[in-house]
Formats: structure tokens, C-alpha cells, sequence
């Protein structure tokens, strides 16, 4: 039993991990409406509705839809309703609306609610790398991760508009955090018979199979959990020669880890209701090289097709979109693991390994496989999370190595201090915060031209709202970017012409009154004539240019 100083102490480390989560939740919660609509959100919207339509009229799925899970767009499209029932929001609509602007009106309404419900379930992410830290570096000082966590720009950024990469991330480290937890049922019943029946262990495989089914469910890389598992409690005891007797003892619960992975999974994509197994394959070999993407990538001042990018895109990217100092901490994290492997629990080994997993093993794969890559990390973003639990548990490591009392200060102050300049960048770059590149790198301003920035189209946002308040009544305007990011924040009183750009008869028509450009692919080079008279800018950067080529 725990003395009473032990509970006391473990009572404060639980509020000071509340306080924490606490404190992210309220920032979180008081800016989220400062973000604007991203590219593929109303893709995300409908592919719920495409999914719907194939369950209740058997309407085929695109490819896009086939293979994306919908249940997270599903579940927030179902708050949304809900809330619609009890607190209809006036929607944004022209005198005489067409079905274009009553389908811009309701995506606009429903991912104001999404990005709420984004921002919410990041939460899980930061709760299970407190729970990943506390098993690897005890519970006293767990509430650091959740932490660093936050001081991962990208991380942040993306918690609160993006829909598929976040929530994947946030399911794939409440996996690798209760895969260690279910592991450690294991080793305590390793002199027990392993029974299947309505027992702990088998109800607890039961779980770990559906929550590894509904990782799979937002992204299908996530099978890679399961496998995670598997190796990690195989060689967590750090005995070759017993690995074939525990494979062999424990391959029921294996089996039911899976079964209930496979049912979940199967559940959660209609598409694969016809014929699984021909689905699942299809799947894995889309996905994994998703060729369908044939676009170009701005990387090192070239425009690279994704399926051309050089190895090293994405250690890279990681390299200039990390702060630094978190960089050095993942990596001293990463050689500590390593080098402390055999004096750890085998609980301990078990997570270290599902957590290093987790970290590397899928863009190594996605390197080797050269599979087709844009957007910077985002859809990496899962890597993240086990970046910050290994940084965490190495700071902690560190610090409690550490004897003279004047060398734990300077390091407090150290880390403080940097900290304090990361957040000091990310106010700066809000709501913008995932174009942050750190400092040794020269920021955002270095990456203008050189690197992508604000390639979800954010930026649009805040520059219609500037030419709500600027340009003159019936002006025309040319939207280079997702057009629909503009139209949602257009004020439908000043009765502007919205022309895509794709759209515009360059060549053929005159000039339209203004020009608005994504910093993305070619699209500043437009109406080289035309001055820029606002830009959308952080750190000095332009994110979005507005041009005005008819003057009064």
C-alpha cells in the first residue's frame, strides 16, 4: 500500500495534469473562431453525405470516399445537427439564395462546430502522451507532456481545423498509450493460464481491438497498431529465447485483438461492406502511394511533384518545423531509451518501443516506398504526439539526474526561456500558427519561396474580410485558393462578382477589379501589372496578396 505522502503526492501530480489540460482547453476554446475554412473541409462534409447515400440508396463512392474513414466528419456532422435543434444559427445568405449558396451557408455552419469538435478531441492526444510519460518517467511530472505538446506549433495549428490528420493522431496515441496499459495486464498474468471467456483480459483485447479498428477508421495506416502491440510485448522482456513460449501463450488474445480490429474496421467503412478483404487491399495499396495526387510541391525553391520529392522531404521538414530545442530533446530521449532499455519494467520497455514505433516506423516506410508526399507533415502529424512523450521523458530524465541544485535552476530557466520564445512565435504567427519554421531556419520569413506556407488556404479568410470592408460595391474579384473559403465570409451586400481562378478567361476578359492569391504554386505571379495593395502577412510574410487592377 501507497503511504499517505505517496497518495498526497500522486493526488497533486492528478491536478496539476488538470490544470494543465484545463488551461489548453480554455485558450483553445477562446480562439478557435479565429480560424478560417481549409481546402478539404467541404470535401470532408460531403464525403459524409456520400457514405450516407451508399448506406441508404446503395449510390456508388468515389474513390476519395472509399477509402477515407467518415465516422469522425459523421460524429461531428451529428453535433452539429443536434446543436441546429436547439440553437439555429441565422444562416449567411443573399437576398435570393441559390442551392450553391445555401450549400456554402450550411458547410460554413457545420465546420465552425467541427472545429470546436477538432479542437476537443486533440485533448485525447494531449492526455495520452501525459499517460505515455507517466509510465516511461513517473506520474509527479507527467504533466509536462501535455506541455510540450503544445509547444509543437504544428500540432497546435492543425488541432483546430483539421479533420482527418488530428483526429488520426489523437486515436493512433490513445492506442499506443492503452497498448501499454493492456501490456502491462500481461506481464501481471504471465504465470496465469490464459483463458478466453468473459474475463479481464479477454474484455480488455476486446477494447484494444475495436479502439485499433477505430484508428484504422480515420486513416488505414493505423492497422500498424496492431503490429506495434504485438512486437512490443513479444520482446519486451528483453528474452530471445522465451518469445516463441509467449507468442504461443498468448496468440488466443492476439486473435481477438484482431478479430474485433477486423469487425470494428468493417463497420466503420460501408465501402468495404461488399467484399472486405478486395477493399482492404485496395486500400492499403491507395493509400500508400496515393498516386491520384499529381500536383507540385514547393520544397527547397523548386516545384517538385509529390511523387518526385527527394527522400529527405520529410525528415527536412520536420527538421525546420520543430523548434529546435525540442529536436535535441527527442533525440537525447531516443539515445536515453535506448541506452536505459534493460534496466526499464518491461511495462516501460513495452511503451517505449510502441511510442519509437509510433514515431518513425510509418515515414520510414512512407520514404522507402517513395510515396507520394505534400502539404508538408501534416500527414505526419500522429509522429508528433511521440515526439513529445520521448522530449518529455528526456527533459525529466535529465533533470532528475542532475545533483547540484544550481545546474536543475539553469536548466529550468534554460527551458523556460525557450519556451517562452516559441510561444512567443506562435502568438505572432495566430491563427496561423502551423506555417511556423523555427529559427535556426530564419522563421517564416526564410520559407517565402523557398518552402510551402499557408497551403490550406487559411489566409483567404482574413483577406475577404479586409475586401468586405475595402472594395468598392460590385467589384469583380478573382480567387486564387479554395474559392469557397472566401465565399463563406463574403458580405452578400456588396454584392460581389466571385470568379475562380481557374474559371477567369485569362486572356480574353478584363482585368477583374481585384486579384486575391494563395501563397501557393504560381499564384503571386498573376496580374504581374496589378499593385498589391493589402497582403495578408505574419512575421513579415505574405500568406495572402490582394492586387487591384482596375483603378478608379
Amino acid at each position: 500500500m501507497k503511504s499517505r505522502k505517496g497518495l498526497i503526492s500522486v493526488k497533486q501530480a492528478y491536478l496539476k495534469i488538470l490544470s494543465v489540460i484545463l488551461v489548453l482547453a480554455i485558450i483553445g476554446l477562446s480562439v478557435v473562431g479565429n480560424y478560417g475554412i481549409t481546402w478539404d473541409e467541404p470535401i470532408e462534409v460531403d464525403m459524409v453525405n456520400h457514405n450516407l447515400e451508399y448506406i441508404r440508396e446503395n449510390k456508388p463512392i468515389s474513390e476519395m470516399s472509399r477509402h477515407y474513414g467518415f465516422y469522425f466528419n459523421y460524429i461531428s456532422q451529428l453535433i452539429y445537427e443536434t446543436k441546429e435543434n436547439f440553437f439555429p444559427a441565422t444562416p449567411n445568405l443573399p437576398p435570393n439564395p441559390t442551392d450553391k449558396d445555401e450549400w456554402l451557408s450550411r458547410i460554413w455552419q457545420i465546420t465552425r462546430v467541427k472545429h470546436v469538435v477538432t479542437f476537443l478531441f486533440s485533448l485525447i492526444t494531449y492526455l495520452s502522451v501525459v499517460g505515455i510519460v507517466a509510465i516511461l518517467a513517473g506520474i509527479e511530472s507527467a504533466w509536462l507532456g501535455a506541455l510540450i505538446l503544445a509547444l509543437f506549433p504544428a500540432f497546435w495549428g492543425h488541432s483546430f481545423f483539421n479533420p482527418k490528420d488530428i483526429p488520426f493522431a489523437a486515436m493512433f496515441t490513445l492506442g499506443t498509450f492503452a497498448g501499454s496499459l493492456l501490456l502491462d495486464k500481461y506481464f501481471r498474468s504471465e504465470n496465469q493460464a490464459i483463458k478466453l471467456g468473459f474475463n479481464r483480459l479477454t474484455v480488455y483485447s476486446c477494447l484494444y481491438g475495436i479502439l485499433a479498428g477505430l484508428i484504422t477508421g480515420i486513416r488505414i495506416g493505423g492497422f500498424f497498431i496492431l503490429f506495434y502491440l504485438i512486437f512490443a510485448h513479444l520482446v519486451a522482456r528483453w528474452n530471445l529465447k522465451t518469445i516463441l513460449k509467449t507468442l504461443w501463450r498468448f496468440l488466443p488474445l492476439y486473435a481477438v485483438i484482431i478479430l474485433f480490429w477486423a469487425i470494428t474496421t468493417y463497420i466503420v467503412y460501408p465501402a468495404a461492406w461488399r467484399n472486405p478483404i478486395t477493399w482492404f487491399i485496395e486500400a492499403i495499396t491507395l493509400m500508400s502511394k496515393y498516386n491520384i495526387w499529381d500536383n507540385t510541391v514547393l520544397f527547397d525553391g523548386q516545384n517538385i511533384p509529390g511523387r518526385s520529392l527527394p527522400w529527405y522531404y520529410l525528415p527536412r521538414l520536420f527538421s525546420l518545423t520543430t523548434p529546435v530545442l525540442l529536436q535535441i530533446a527527442a533525440l537525447v530521449g531516443v539515445i536515453g531509451i535506448l541506452t536505459k532499455m534493460t534496466k526499464l519494467t518491461p511495462t516501460q520497455r513495452a511503451c517505449a518501443l510502441i511510442t519509437v514505433l509510433q514515431a518513425f516506423l510509418l515515414p520510414t516506410v512512407a520514404i522507402l516506398r517513395h510515396s507520394t508526399l505534400y502539404d508538408g507533415i501534416r500527414h505526419f502529424l500522429f509522429v508528433i504526439p511521440a515526439l513529445a512523450a520521448i522530449a518529455t521523458t528526456a527533459i525529466i530524465w535529465t533533470y532528475h539526474k542532475l545533483k547540484r541544485k544550481s545546474i536543475k535552476i539553469f536548466l529550468t530557466t534554460l527551458l523556460i526561456l525557450n519556451f517562452s520564445v516559441i510561444v512567443y512565435d506562435m502568438i505572432g504567427l495566430h491563427p496561423y500558427e502551423y506555417t511556423y519554421y523555427n529559427r535556426a531556419y530564419g522563421g517564416l520569413k526564410a520559407a517565402q519561396g523557398q518552402q510551402e506556407t499557408d497551403y490550406w488556404g487559411l489566409s483567404l479568410k482574413e483577406g475577404m474580410e479586409w475586401l468586405n470592408q475595402n472594395a468598392a460595391a460590385n467589384s469583380t474579384i478573382v480567387v486564387a485558393g479554395p474559392m469557397f473559403a472566401a465565399e463563406m465570409v463574403e458580405d452578400h451586400q456588396r454584392n460581389f462578382t466571385m470568379i475562380y481562378r481557374d474559371d477567369f478567361a485569362w486572356g480574353k476578359a478584363a482585368d477583374p477589379d481585384y486579384y486575391m492569391g494563395l501563397s501557393r504554386y504560381d499564384y503571386f505571379q498573376a496580374f504581374p501589372h496589378c499593385p498589391i495593395v493589402h497582403a495578408v502577412q505574419r512575421q513579415d510574410t505574405p500568406l495572402t496578396i490582394i492586387k487591384h487592377c482596375r483603378q478608379p
